[in-house]
């Protein structure tokens, strides 16, 4: 469950990387040293990528999602990142088999970068 959760709403919604050299991508030229934003929120749901994208699927196979990253930058702790969230997750299910949402309705962080909910009132039972 925690790689689809990651790709379908994961905390960190976008990074930069400097081009190295001249490159096109379609139809747009980018410059040596020129800063690219990249949008990991919107490359999780692309449908070339990922079948009905939109949709959270706990038992969604191959989910190549790109929350920690790809590359020479990929997150060195995702490897502990995903043990925690599968122990973590697995273990609040099994406890409080009831556990769920107090509210229908999340507000979210105010940032571009990092996205997570300013509070999450749930009911353990």
């Amino acid at each position: 469950a925690v790689p689809e959760l990651l790709r379908y709403d994961g905390p960190v919604q976008l990074t930069s990387r400097r081009a190295k050299e001249d490159l096109y991508i379609g139809d747009k030229a980018i410059s040596a040293g020129q800063e690219v934003i990249m949008l990991l929120g919107a490359a999780n749901h692309d449908p070339a990528q990922f079948s009905a994208p939109d949709q959270l699927n706990l038992t969604r196979p191959e989910n190549r999602h790109l929350a920690f990253g790809l590359g020479i930058h990929f997150c060195l702790g995702a490897p502990l990142a995903r043990v925690e969230g599968e122990i973590a997750f697995s273990t609040l299910v099994r406890r409080f088999p009831g556990l769920h949402l107090e509210t229908d309705t999340v507000e979210w962080q105010p940032s571009v970068v990092f996205r997570g909910p300013k509070q999450l009132p749930i009911v353990l039972s």
